[in-house]
Formats: structure tokens, sequence, C-alpha cells
């Protein structure tokens, strides 16, 4: 079951700072979360994130299993990015047993969710997951997805989104909701304004396809 989780302002941490740990930092942060690394060595990336305030950054000098297993509860995410098994295990079992899920890379029996291969395109997103069995695959088939999506796509959303918002304080119906945003989405002017990239003059036929009901 792939679900999208609002972590906005929530606070994770990672737990390894080398280049598999960078590109989840990567991913948190285009989506608002409060990062913190913890890790012997970071990589220059992630170093000047630290310089520059925009993740924190924990070093850890030795002991790094005590060190970490009791600061967990501080996070609502974690993510164990480590080549040390018996870590990731450990970090695991406290991640449960304080009901804070956690993804540890490449140990999928061991994770309470993945991180899918995905693609952004404005508010429109493409996610493709194996269930943590094969990212490289799940890499493979989002590249071939994307080429499939195109600009009018991601101005359809921006436009679908716009109405959705008038609809739910007009008609308390989903069912009717849902049939009016079909109707917006196949009306032969809106999908003209759309290929046009006119999307104000495509709100207004929508605003008038909505004021019919």
């Amino acid at each position: 079951m792939l679900i999208e989780m609002k972590v906005a302002n929530k606070q994770a941490i990672v737990v390894g700072g080398g280049e598999v740990g960078e590109r989840k930092v990567q991913a948190f942060l285009r989506e608002g979360a409060k990062v913190t690394v913890a890790s012997k060595d970071f990589t220059d990336y992630l170093s000047n994130l630290g310089k520059s305030n925009k993740i924190n950054l924990k070093k850890i000098e030795k002991e790094p299993l005590s060190q970490i297993v009791g600061t967990l509860t501080d996070f609502d995410i974690i993510i164990a990015a480590t080549d040390d098994e018996e870590m990731n295990i450990a970090l695991s079992k406290q991640a449960r047993s304080s009901k804070i899920p956690i993804c540890v890379v490449d140990h999928p029996d061991i994770c309470d969710f993945y991180f899918p291969a995905t693609t952004d395109f404005g508010n429109l997103k493409i996610a493709i997951s194996t269930g943590g069995k094969s990212p490289v695959m799940a890499s493979v088939l989002r590249k071939r997805l994307e080429k499939y999506v195109t600009k009018e796509d991601v101005l359809q959303v921006e436009l679908q989104d716009y109405a959705r918002k008038i609809l739910r304080l007009k008609i308390n119906s989903s069912s009717q909701r849902k049939k009016i945003l079909y109707e917006i989405m196949e009306d032969n002017q809106v999908s003209t304004f759309i290929k046009e990239d006119k999307l104000e003059e495509a709100k207004k036929i929508a605003e008038e396809i909505i004021n019919k009901y």
C-alpha cells in the first residue's frame, strides 16, 4: 500500500551520513521536515547543509549504538542508512517498541515503510514501489512512466484542485462533486485552454460549469 505521509515540520533522524543518507535527507527537506543526521562522518553535501543550519548534525565519536538508541523518542520518523547490521537491527527494535515508524535501507523485513522511486512535477507525483524487493527496478519503471506525463497533466491537477475547493463549499454530495470534476476535465474549452497554457481562462470555464449546479 502506497501512502503519502505529510512530514512538514516533523522531526526526522537519518542515521548514516553517506550517500544513501544524503538522498534520504534531500527527500525530507523537499517535503519540509526538520532533519537531524547522526553519523561518525558526513558527506561534503551534508556538512554544508549543517553549516548553513538547514539540518542538524550529530557527530558520533564512540559507542554509537548507545548514543543514538537513547534519543530516538525525540523523533517522529527514523531512517537507518548505515552499513552496521547490529546498529540497524537495534534501531529497528527500539523504534518499533517506541511506536516510531522506521525505514532500514536495504532491509525491508525490519522496515515499517519504504521509499518509493518518485518524480515530482509540481503538485503531481509519480511513485513506484516494489515493496523493498527491487529499488533498481522501481527506478527503471519510474523513468519509463515519466515520459507519459505532460505539462497539460500538471495544469489539470492545478485546475482540479481549484475546482474542488469551490465545490466543497457549494455541494455536499461527494459523488456529485466527482461527477462535476470529470465534466470539467472532459470539457472541450477547458482542454483547449490547458493545451494553450491558459490556466486562468480554464478556471473561468470551470466556474461556469460549477455555477450550473
